[in-house]
């Protein structure tokens, strides 16, 4: 069976549908802090992270820039030097102009912006290479993979574990220094090459009653 070596601040939870049963556990206080579900598929990955943050909600959305920026970092590990990686808004990553994948976000419902958030979670979906039920790439010209972006070694498991150490790298970075590190790295590889735009951020994420 695979399995993720997690850096110790994550916990690996292997579950079918991540960003869902994150949303469900932690709601149902069955979940916390660093807890990271994946659901194991060759072709695909799929993650959900939830984070119990410690500031108040507009701080805490400036995570959606920060686990792309680690998403990028990721991708550059993996990918040729020479293959270009985007963000689309704060919702899609575009791999040599084509989308290779998305992200998702929730958040416990506040007040106020200024209130603390109970939780979040940031779901991460990336195609690693096609299969079978999936259309060719003649008729998908905007859709790509990492394999046919050049990774010849595609493995779900390495992807997972490279993007934790970024992430957690980043979050280091983000609490010592502030968003401004964040949003600088944001910029240059931001589609449309502008500062994220945190209110078009805030109406994308999913709000849900702290508990069930």
């Amino acid at each position: 069976m695979d399995k993720l070596t997690l850096p110790p601040l994550l916990n690996a939870v292997r579950t079918r549908s991540p960003y869902e049963t994150a949303i469900e556990l932690v709601r149902q206080r069955q979940a916390g802090a660093g807890d990271l579900f994946w659901f194991h598929h060759k072709g695909r990955v799929n993650i959900a992270i939830v984070l119990e943050p410690e500031v108040n909600r507009k701080r805490a959305l400036e995570m959606l820039p920060l686990v792309m920026v680690a998403l990028s970092d990721c991708l550059a590990v993996l990918l040729p030097p020479q293959v270009a990686v985007q963000f689309r808004e704060c919702r899609e990553i575009i791999v040599n102009g084509g989308v290779a994948g998305n992200i998702k976000s929730a958040i416990s419902k506040v007040h106020k912006e200024t209130d603390v958030p109970d939780w979040i979670v940031l779901a991460i979906k990336v195609r690693l290479n096609r299969e079978e039920t999936d259309e060719e790439p003649g008729l998908q010209p905007d859709v790509t993979t990492l394999d046919e972006e050049g990774w010849e070694d595609v493995s779900q498991i390495r992807f997972i574990e490279t993007f934790a150490r970024h992430f957690l790298s980043w979050l280091a970075a983000w609490d010592d220094n502030g968003f401004a590190t964040v949003a600088r790295a944001w910029k240059f590889k931001a589609e449309d090459e502008m500062d994220p735009d945190m209110k078009l951020i805030g109406n994308a994420v999913t709000i849900f009653d702290s508990n069930m």
